[in-house]
C-alpha cells in the first residue's frame, strides 16, 4: 500500500466520523419503502380524500400526500396527511365505531381532528423531527357521535362516564394498532388531544 495513502487513511476515517456525527441530530425517522399501491387501496376502502395541491417539500416533504376528508366518519377538518398515515387510520375505523356503539351506545359519526402535517421538531426533543414532519401522524381531540354527543378529549377523558371510558377504550385500542399513542396521562404537551403516529418507535401511554 502506498506511503501517501496511508498517511491519508486517518483524515478520511475522521471525516466520515464527523459527517456521521453531525447528521445524527438533523436525521429523519427511518420510513418503510413506500407502498405504490396505498392510493388505490385507499380508494378501494371507502375512504374519501383528494390532492393536497400545495404538499410541502424539502425537510419536511410528505411521500404521497392527499387531503383525506373521510374514513367512515367525516375528518373535522380534512386532514393534510400521507396515503401511509390515511390507511392506518382507515383501517382503525372499525375498531372505533365497535367501540362507540359499546361504551357510548351510538355510531361516530365525525373525528374532531387538530391535525396531522406539522413542520416541527419532537415535542420535548428538539434534535429530532416529529412524525408529524412528514405526516405520519394524527392528533384526535374528539368525537362526534349520531344522537348529537360531543365527547372532547380535554374535557371527558378522566370522566367515570360513557364519555371517558370510551375515550379511555379507544386510547387502548390505539394501542393495539399504532406504533405510538398518546393520550392525557403521557405529559402536558397532549391534555386535550389524542396522538396517535406509524413508527418507526413503539410507545403507548394512555393510562
Amino acid at each position: 500500500m502506498p506511503k501517501d495513502f496511508v498517511r491519508f487513511l486517518p483524515g478520511c476515517i475522521a471525516l466520515a466520523l464527523l459527517a456521521l456525527l453531525a447528521g445524527c441530530g438533523t436525521r429523519r425517522p427511518a420510513t418503510p419503502p413506500t407502498d405504490p399501491g396505498c392510493m388505490a387501496a385507499l380508494a378501494g376502502s371507502g375512504a374519501h380524500f383528494g390532492p393536497w395541491p400545495a404538499a410541502p417539500g424539502g425537510a419536511c416533504s410528505v411521500d404521497q400526500p392527499l387531503v383525506l376528508e373521510r374514513a367512515g366518519p367525516a375528518l373535522l377538518p380534512p386532514l393534510e396527511t400521507s396515503c401511509a398515515m390515511a390507511a392506518a387510520w382507515t383501517g382503525f375505523v372499525p375498531e372505533l365505531d365497535r367501540l362507540a356503539r359499546t361504551e357510548a351506545g351510538a355510531p361516530v359519526t365525525a373525528v374532531l381532528t387538530a391535525g396531522s402535517w406539522s413542520c416541527r421538531s419532537m415535542t420535548g426533543n428538539s434534535s429530532r423531527p416529529s412524525l408529524h414532519a412528514s405526516a405520519r401522524a394524527i392528533d384526535v381531540r374528539g368525537f362526534q357521535l349520531a344522537d348529537g354527543r360531543r365527547i372532547d378529549v380535554a374535557r371527558d377523558w378522566y370522566r367515570q362516564d360513557a364519555a371517558g371510558r370510551f375515550l379511555r377504550a379507544v386510547g387502548k385500542a390505539a394501542c393495539r394498532h399504532f406504533q405510538v399513542v398518546l393520550g392525557p396521562p403521557a405529559d402536558r404537551f397532549h391534555h386535550d388531544h389524542l396522538h396517535v403516529d406509524i413508527g418507526p418507535w413503539r410507545l403507548c401511554q394512555v393510562g
